[in-house]
C-alpha cells in the first residue's frame, strides 16, 4: 500500500530528528542568541534598489558598511547598528556573521574564509575593487541571500550541521506533487513532532501558508521561475526563538512589510503553526567548519540555490537533497 507524501515526510523528518535532536551545540546556539541582542530594534525595513525619502541608504549598502574588513586583517569587525535598514535574509545573514566572530575566539575561521563571507553587493572597496554584486546562490552572501532552502543548503555545503523539514501538503490538485499528497489538517499540522525537535537559536526558513488568506497554494512552492501567472515561493528567513505556551512560533528577523516600513526592521514576532505550510529548520553544529568559506570564492555557484532565483522551481525531494536529509 502506498503511503502518502505527507506521511513519507513526516517518517523522514522524525527519522533526521533523532539525529538532530541528540546533538546540539549548546555554546552556538546561546552565541546565536546573544548575537541577536546586538542589533538594533527595528531600524526599518526596505527590499529597494535605491535610496528614497523614507530610507536614506539601502540595506545592500547597509551590510557593506557594517561589514569592516580590509586586505591585511586577519578578520573583519562588524557593525549591528550600520547594518539598516534591512530585510529578512540580510537579518539571519548579519546574524550569523556576528555570531561566527563572537564564537571564534581562537582563529579556527581563516583570513580568506571571511574575505570570502563578505557581503558582495556591487560596491567598489579594497576587496571588491571589481564593484562585484552576487545573484543569489553565488558566494557566501548569494547563498545566504537565496530562494528556498538557502542556509540549509550553505550548512550542508560546509558539512557544519543538519537540517530537518517538514511540508503540510498541498491544498489544491494543481500543485500537489503526487496524487496521494494530502493537506493535513490544522490539529495534524500543529501536533507536527517538527515544532518540537527545533532548537531555540535554530536557523528557520519559513514558507507561508496562503490558502486561508489569499485562497492559493504559494506555500507549497520553493523558487521562483519566473513565469507570469505561476504561483511563487512566499518565504521568509528567521531566527527560530522557541514556541509559546500558546502554541505558537516564537522567532526574529527583520519583519515587514506594512504600511510604516521605516517603523519595521528586526524585531521578535510570532505566528500559529498553520501560518506556515512548508519549514526547513538548520542547525549549526560545527562553526569551526566555515573556514571552508575559504575554497568558496566570490564568483562560485550553487547551481540549485542560483536556478530558484527566475529559472525553476524545486521539489520536495529536491529539497530534501539539496539541505542533505536523508530520504
Amino acid at each position: 500500500m502506498k503511503k502518502t507524501v505527507a506521511f513519507f515526510l513526516m517518517l523522514l523528518v522524525a527519522a533526521c530528528a533523532v539525529h538532530a535532536q541528540n546533538r546540539v551545540n549548546w555554546r552556538w546556539q546561546r552565541t546565536v542568541i546573544a548575537a541577536i541582542d546586538k542589533f538594533p530594534h527595528r531600524g526599518g525595513y526596505y527590499t529597494g534598489g535605491r535610496p528614497n525619502d523614507t530610507f536614506l541608504k539601502t540595506t545592500w549598502r547597509g551590510l557593506h558598511d557594517a561589514y569592516r574588513m580590509q586586505p591585511d586583517d586577519a578578520r573583519p569587525r562588524f557593525a549591528p547598528m550600520q547594518a539598516q535598514p534591512s530585510f529578512c535574509s540580510s537579518a539571519t545573514y548579519a546574524v550569523l556573521i556576528q555570531a561566527l566572530l563572537d564564537y571564534d575566539k581562537n582563529g579556527a575561521i581563516s583570513p580568506q574564509a571571511w574575505r570570502n563571507m563578505k557581503p558582495y553587493v556591487g560596491i567598489k572597496d579594497a576587496l571588491n575593487p571589481d564593484g562585484l554584486a552576487q545573484d543569489d546562490g553565488v558566494g557566501f552572501w548569494g547563498r545566504c541571500n537565496a530562494n528556498g532552502p538557502s542556509l540549509g543548503v550553505l550548512v550542508h555545503e560546509l558539512d557544519a550541521g543538519c537540517s530537518i523539514t517538514a511540508f503540510r501538503g498541498a491544498k489544491n490538485d494543481t500543485v500537489k506533487e503526487a496524487p496521494t499528497e494530502r493537506y493535513l489538517t490544522d490539529d495534524e499540522w500543529r501536533a507536527h513532532p517538527i515544532w518540537r525537535q527545533a532548537v531555540r537559536g535554530d536557523l528557520m526558513k519559513i514558507f507561508w501558508n496562503r490558502n486561508e488568506s489569499r485562497g492559493h497554494d504559494g506555500g507549497a512552492i520553493v523558487g521562483y521561475d519566473g513565469v507570469k501567472g505561476h504561483l511563487q515561493e512566499a518565504g521568509h528567513s528567521v531566527v527560530f526563538l522557541g514556541m509559546s505556551t500558546d502554541g505558537k512560533v516564537v522567532y526574529w528577523s527583520s519583519n515587514g512589510p506594512g504600511d510604516d516600513p521605516a517603523r519595521m526592521g528586526y524585531s521578535v514576532a510570532t505566528c500559529d503553526p498553520t501560518a506556515i505550510q512548508r519549514v526547513v529548520f538548520t542547525r549549526i553544529l560545527r562553526p569551526e567548519r566555515f573556514d571552508k568559506v575559504r575554497d568558496m570564492e566570490p564568483t562560485d555557484v550553487n547551481q540549485y540555490l542560483y536556478d530558484l532565483n527566475g529559472r525553476t522551481h524545486s521539489s520536495t525531494a529536491q529539497l530534501i537533497d539539496a539541505i542533505g536529509a536523508k530520504r
